[in-house]
C-alpha cells in the first residue's frame, strides 16, 4: 500500500512521544492520539511466549524501572526470555529520582503503574481512536551481532505480522529496521508492505563492528562500498525509503535518495525548528520524541 499523499512532511510521534511521556507505552499513545499527528512508532521485542511487545532495549533498565515497586539495582535479564506475565510486573513510568545525572528529558511526565504493552493493545487503540487512521510505524528490534540479547528475526517478523493482520493494520503500518534482513523478511512475508531503511548516524558509523571481510552485518549482504553509495545499496536491497538520523539529511542526500526513487524519512527530531527545516529540504515524514505540536509548528 502507498502511504498518503501530505502536502507536508508526515508528523510521526516517535516511541509514542518518548521526551514528554513514558516510552513505547499505552498511556503516551492515548496522549498521543490526542494530537494533531499522522501516527506514532514503537519499538518491539518478542517475549519468550510469543507475545510482541513495545520497548525500545533488550533488557530493563535500572533507571527507568521498577520491579514490584522497587527499584532494580541493575539491569535486568534479557525480555526474550521472560515470559508476558513477567513482564507485568515491571512499572516503567517514571525516571529513578536519585539519578546522579541531570535527567535526558526533564519534562517528561512521571507516572505510576505503567506497563509493557503488547502489539494487540496498541493497535486497538489506534483502531478505536478517532479521526483518520493513524499510521503506525514499527521498529522491529534484532541485533545480527547479540543473538543471545535480541529475539530471532524469523520469530519476530512472523509474530509481528499476525498481530498486524489480526487487527485488520498491515496496510497502516510500516515496518522500520537498522538490521536490514528484517525488512527482507518482511517484503517476503507481505509483499507490498511499507517500509524505511534505517541507518547510523554518521557520527556512530566508525563504531560499527565489521565482519572479516570488512563488511557490516547490518546491510544483509548490500554494504554500500559494493554497490556504490548507500542509497544505491537501499535500492538494491527493495528499499522504499532512506530514515536516517535528522541531522544527516541535506539538500544533496535528498537529491540522491530521490533519484534512486526513495522517500527520506529522517527521525530523532526534538525541536519545532528542526521539523521545519526538514520540511523546507523536502522529506516525506519526520519522527519526532516531542514537543508542543500545536504551537510550535504555526
Amino acid at each position: 500500500m502507498s502511504e498518503p499523499v501530505s502536502p507536508k512532511p508526515l508528523l510521526i510521534a516517535g516511541a509514542t512521544g518518548y521526551a514528554l511521556w513514558p516510552a513505547n507505552t499505552l498511556e503516551a499513545t492515548l496522549r498521543c492520539l490526542e494530537l494533531p499527528i499522522d501516527g506514532i512508532e514503537i519499538d518491539v521485542q518478542l517475549t519468550s511466549d510469543g507475545h510482541v511487545v513495545a520497548h525500545h532495549d533488550y533488557r530493563f533498565s535500572a533507571d527507568h524501572t521498577r520491579l514490584d515497586g522497587v527499584w532494580l539495582d541493575a539491569a535486568s535479564g534479557p525480555l526474550k526470555d521472560m515470559t508476558l506475565a513477567e513482564l507485568r510486573r515491571y512499572d516503567v513510568g517514571r525516571t529513578r529520582p536519585d539519578l546522579a545525572t541531570p535527567l535526558q528529558y526533564p519534562d517528561r511526565e512521571q507516572m505510576d503503574g505503567v506497563h509493557v504493552p503488547t502489539l494487540p493493545e496498541l493497535l486497538a487503540a489506534l483502531t478505536a481512536a478517532s479521526g483518520p487512521r493513524r499510521l503506525l510505524y514499527v521498529e522491529i528490534k534484532t541485533d545480527p551481532q547479540n543473538l543471545a540479547e535480541a529475539p530471532a528475526p524469523e520469530l519476530i517478523v512472523e509474530a509481528v505480522f499476525r498481530d498486524l493482520e489480526a487487527a485488520g493494520y498491515v496496510d497502516h503500518a510500516k515496518i522500520i529496521a537498522f538490521d536490514w534482513q528484517v525488512l527482507r523478511l518482511s517484503a517476503l512475508r507481505s509483499p507490498g508492505v511499507m517500509t524505511a531503511h534505517l541507518t547510523i548516524p554518521a557520527a556512530l558509523a566508525p563504531q560499527a563492528k565489521l565482519d572479516a571481510e570488512g563488511r557490516s552485518p547490518w546491510r544483509d549482504g548490500h554494504d554500500p562500498a559494493e554497490f556504490g553509495s548507500e542509497m544505491a545499496a537501499i535500492k538494491a536491497h527493495g528499499g522504499m525509503e532512506w530514515s536516517p538520523y535528522f541531522k544527516d539529511v541535506t539538500a544533496d542526500r535528498i537529491v540522491e535518495a530521490e533519484s534512486h526513487g526513495l522517500r527520506v524519512g529522517p527521525w530523532g527530531l526534538a525541536l519545532g525548528d528542526d521539523v521545519r527545516r526538514m520540511a523546507e529540504l523536502g522529506v516525506y515524514s519526520s519522527t519526532v520524541s516531542g514537543f508542543d505540536w500545536g504551537a510550535d509548528l504555526d
